[in-house]
C-alpha cells in the first residue's frame, strides 16, 4: 500500500482513571432512576464512552425495546449528560487532570519512530486535555485530536473525517481501542469510500486492566488483532506487515 498510516487510539486507552471516572459517575446517575449501581464487571459489558450512550438502553429498556433508536434521542442524552456533567464537576473530573496509563508515553514514541501518525480519538470535548497533554509530556506525539465534535452521532464519522480533512488517494488507520464500539464502528468503516479515497481500518483491541470491556466483549465485535499490552502492538503491526 502506498500512502499515509494514522495510528488512531482512543482517550479511554490513553486515561488510567478513565473507566473509573465512568464506573463513579453511572452509579450515583443509576440511583437517581431508582436503579442499583453496576459492579466494575457488568459495566465493562455495557461501557462506551459518552453516559447517555450506553446508559439510556439501560435506563429506558422498555422505550428503547420499542424504539431503538432512543439513543439519539437529544433530549434523552442532554438528560443523561446533565446529571453526568454535574457529579464529573462534584469530584472534580472536569477540572483535575488525569493520570494516563502507564507506558502510553513509551508507546506513542516507538510508534512515531516506526512512521506511524498518532491521532488521538474522543467522543468527549476537549476540556482540558491539550494542556493535560502536554503537561505529561506526550502532546508532541499526537498530530490531532478527533474529539465530540466529528464523533456526536457515531464512532464512525469521527473515522471518515480523518479521510475527509486529509484527501490522500489511499490512507489506512489501525484502530486501537480497548471499547467495543469503537472496535465495530472501524469494521463498519473498512472497505467504505469517502469522496474518492479508498477507507482502510486495522482494528486492534486492547484488553488491559484499563480497557472500558472485558476481553469477552471485545473478542465479540471481532477484531483483526487483540493484545494485552502496549508492547505486543508493534511486534503484531510488523508481523501483519503494516510497518516496516
Amino acid at each position: 500500500m502506498t500512502g499515509e498510516t494514522f495510528l488512531v487510539r482512543t482517550m479511554s486507552d490513553t486515561v488510567e482513571t478513565d473507566i473509573q471516572r465512568v464506573l463513579t459517575i453511572a452509579n450515583e446517575i443509576l440511583p437517581r432512576y431508582g436503579m442499583k449501581p453496576l459492579s466494575f464487571e457488568q459495566l465493562r459489558k455495557i461501557a462506551d464512552g459518552p453516559f447517555d450512550l450506553f446508559l439510556i438502553p439501560y435506563i429506558f429498556a422498555k422505550e428503547h425495546e420499542k424504539d431503538h433508536n432512543l439513543g439519539f434521542n437529544e433530549a434523552k442524552r442532554l438528560e443523561i449528560r446533565t446529571h453526568a456533567m454535574e457529579i464529573a464537576r462534584k469530584h472534580r473530573f472536569d477540572t483535575d487532570p488525569p493520570e494516563f496509563i502507564p507506558g502510553i508515553k513509551q508507546s506513542l514514541k516507538e510508534t512515531k519512530d516506526a512512521g506511524l501518525r498518532n491521532v488521538l480519538l474522543t467522543t468527549g470535548g476537549r476540556r482540558f486535555k491539550h494542556q493535560a497533554m502536554e503537561n505529561y509530556g506526550i502532546g508532541k506525539y499526537f498530530e490531532e485530536i478527533v474529539d465530540r465534535d466529528e464523533t456526536y452521532y457515531a464512532k464512525e464519522q469521527g473515522l471518515y473525517y480523518l479521510y475527509r480533512k486529509h484527501k490522500l488517494p489511499r490512507l489506512r488507520i489501525i484502530l486501537l481501542s480497548g471499547t467495543a464500539s469503537y472496535i465495530r464502528a472501524g469494521n463498519n468503516a473498512h472497505g467504505c469510500k469517502v469522496g474518492g479515497t479508498e477507507l482502510e481500518v486495522y482494528t486492534v483491541a486492547l484488553s488491559t486492566e484499563y480497557s472500558y470491556n472485558d476481553e469477552e466483549t471485545l473478542r465479540a465485535v471481532q477484531p483483526k488483532e487483540l493484545i494485552r499490552s502496549y508492547d505486543e502492538l508493534l511486534p503484531a503491526l510488523k508481523e501483519q506487515r503494516l510497518v516496516n
